[in-house]
């Protein structure tokens, strides 16, 4: 999945949480501007990610899977989990 930012919620007060499952991969993080540095960071099965404050807008994605660097998934592959609150608080 190439840089991106998520902004499909109503506001950004609320951080988002990314649990990675199965298969390692080369996760990239950069500023709120496309064209900011980037750093990669290799996430492995059961590893987590907040993205709150500034982070919150920060383009990100995964450059790359490596392919059988898990048991999880008896066929392999990788499974990320993305939980957001996506409407207001009381709304």
């Amino acid at each position: 999945m190439g840089l991106h930012q998520d902004r499909d919620e109503e506001d950004f007060d609320a951080p988002i949480l990314s649990v990675s499952l199965g298969d390692e991969c080369v996760f990239r993080i950069g500023g709120t501007n496309r064209r900011d540095p980037t750093t990669s960071v290799r996430l492995r099965s059961g590893d987590v990610l907040l993205f709150g404050g500034p982070a919150r807008l920060a383009f990100h994605g995964v450059d790359r899977i490596a392919p059988d660097t898990s048991t999880l998934l008896p066929q392999g592959g990788r499974i990320n989990l993305t939980l957001r609150r996506v409407t207001k608080p009381g709304a």
